[in-house]
């Protein structure tokens, strides 16, 4: 929702307008991010570490989240769960589990094919079949996944990760390719793209591609060689085939996996978005359906962020559409049952819609929420009660 824009200048725009479900769990004083869990793999015939990170709210749902990959895991996974964080928090993604896989040999695991300049290397099929059978299935055994998987990868892990698109196209759902080393064997893998795309025309995934500009010059070197990869999947795109290809400013090799990172998953789930051509076009069935397709894409807790719930009803009560208002706006409660300012929102259009009791009972279960979480607002909603009440039937 870009365009559309509204002043939100309601009684608790300030203070509700970060609210969120903070709660962290603190071990020995320590804020704990992930799990580490230790896999003893027959594949690799070592033992390798994973580590997990869980959704805010997993432990007190039955939902099913859907699982993001990565290679370098005790490299990447502190930005990665930060970005996952943030973009959660503003539903621009949905709750997701995040598990990071820790590199040991990158050159032996990463490399798909044995390069003479390079010894120990080529035991990427090998180390693809330990993510599939091992990783994978040891996470979808012991929590509750969703199927939509993604894949991320930076530098030999992005090759790795054009490489699992290309060995075993049906194991994830997207990839991140970020600054991926397409030098590797005389750009082997840019001359397999091609070919690999043709002969796949009903190919459905989300490539996002990221490299930062002081990686190298654009006519030369890793920027380059993404580029002819890029190049050479548009020259042979499937029809149902999503990518984009970004590269960052005053970014390094080392410094682009966190903006690859963030930006990479925000342009992956941007279908949970509704967007303005349908606003322009809403209906409640409409508005309904894109929000169960998001959520049978990729899990029951996906939704919008609050403010776009509240953006989309403002606009609709401009349209003298309370009833529609209402409809959003009671999704957006059903997403963030502890926000109270959607709450005062919906009770307003409710009281817009003449429907003075369905506004007071609102209001009330907005008093229950601000004691629950202690958000002190209870005077406040209760006034709104008062007011609402000396009105003549």
């Amino acid at each position: 929702m870009t365009k559309i824009v509204f002043r939100l200048t309601l009684l608790f725009a300030t203070i509700t307008s970060c609210q969120q479900n903070t709660a962290v769990e603190k071990v020995a004083n320590k804020i704990s991010i992930a799990t580490t869990h230790i896999i003893n793999s027959e594949i690799l015939k070592e033992d390798r570490d994973i580590l997990i990170a869980l959704p805010e709210g997993y432990e007190n749902s039955k939902a099913n989240y859907p699982v993001l990959v990565l290679t370098d895991g005790m490299q990447n996974i502190k930005h990665a769960i930060g970005s996952v964080e943030l973009l959660t928090r503003t539903g621009s993604i949905p709750p997701i589990i995040v598990v990071g896989i820790k590199s040991i040999n990158r050159t032996k695991d990463f490399t798909p094919t044995v390069s003479k300049n390079n010894p120990g290397s080529g035991n990427g099929p090998i180390y693809l079949d330990f993510i599939e059978k091992e990783v994978v299935t040891f996470v979808k055994t012991n929590y509750r996944t969703h199927p939509f998987t993604v894949l991320a990868g930076h530098s030999l892990g992005g090759l790795f990760t054009a490489y699992a698109l290309l060995e075993k196209p049906d194991l994830f759902d997207a990839f991140l390719i970020m600054s991926p080393s397409f030098w590797w064997n005389q750009e082997q893998f840019i001359k397999e793209s091609g070919p690999f795309f043709k002969a796949n025309p009903s190919l459905e995934k989300s490539l996002y591609f990221s490299i930062g500009e002081e990686e190298s010059s654009a006519s030369w070197g890793m920027r380059k060689e993404l580029s002819k990869f890029v190049d050479s999947l548009k020259a042979n795109k499937p029809k149902k085939l999503h990518f984009k290809h970004t590269e960052f400013k005053n970014e390094g090799h080392m410094s682009s996996p966190l903006l690859g990172t963030y930006f990479g998953l925000k342009w992956i789930f941007s279908d949970m978005l509704y967007t303005d051509k349908q606003i322009e076009n809403y209906t409640d069935e409409s508005f309904l359906t894109h929000e169960q397709k998001i959520m049978h894409k990729y899990g029951s807790q996906a939704k919008q962020s609050a403010e776009s719930y509240v953006t989309l009803s403002n606009y609709l009560s401009s349209k003298k559409k309370y009833q529609s208002a209402i409809t959003v706006l009671k999704r957006g409660v059903a997403a963030y049952d502890y926000d109270i300012f959607l709450k005062y929102n919906l009770a307003n259009a409710y009281e817009k819609d003449k429907n003075i009791p369905a506004a007071i009972a609102t209001y009330s279960d907005a008093i229950a929420t601000s004691r629950k979480h202690k958000f002190s607002y209870e005077a406040r909603l209760q006034k709104e009660i008062d007011r609402l009440e000396k009105i003549p039937n």
